[in-house]
Parts: C-alpha cells; structure tokens; sequence
C-alpha cells in the first residue's frame, strides 16, 4: 500500500510543480462587490479552488458515511462484550488439557 502511495504521489507532485512553474503569470483578482483587487500567480487561485472542492468533498464524504462509522463502534463495542478478555493466562489451561490427553 504504501507503495502505490508513492507510485502516484511522486508524478502527482512533479505535475503540480510543472503546472505551477508554467502558470506564473500575474493575474488581477477582483470579487465584483468588493472594491478589492489581489495581483497574484495564475496557479494560485486554481490551486486554492482545488484544495476547498477538495474541502468540500472529503466533508461531504465523511458525513455520509457517519453512520457506518458508527455501526462499526456499535458492533466492535458489543462483540467485546460479548468476546471474553483475551489475556496471557491461557497457557496453564493449555497445559492442564495437554497433561490430561498425554495420561489417557
């Protein structure tokens, strides 16, 4: 896994930083209400509209699936309840029932 991690975020990283070397360009930014003007780079505010749909993607996704999540708690919950304490004093049980088949 943590390969393909790096096998699509390395050339993901390298075309960002094309894209951002190519798109250096001033551009003027102005919201039509405001009497405010922003000169900055072209890649800038592309940049910026991708990481808030982003934002707002992983937002949504996160609250679709709450109640997934929170079945999984419930489940988990209760199967510890119901699933006795797994501890390290097994092993003379263990003994005791080895000790027994070897007498018969």
């Amino acid at each position: 896994m943590r390969i393909l991690y790096w096998i699509i975020s390395i050339p993901l990283a390298i075309l960002i930083a094309i894209f951002a070397v190519s798109n250096r360009a001033l551009v003027t930014l102005s919201l039509w209400p405001l009497p405010y003007e922003v000169d900055m780079p072209l890649f800038l505010p592309i940049m910026v509209a991708l990481l808030i749909g982003l934002g707002i993607g992983l937002t949504y996704e996160w609250l679709v699936h709450g109640k997934h999540r929170r079945a999984v708690k419930r489940m988990d919950t209760e199967l510890r309840r119901l699933r006795p304490e797994e501890t390290g004093n097994d092993t003379p049980n263990d003994n005791k029932a080895i000790s027994q088949q070897k007498a018969s």
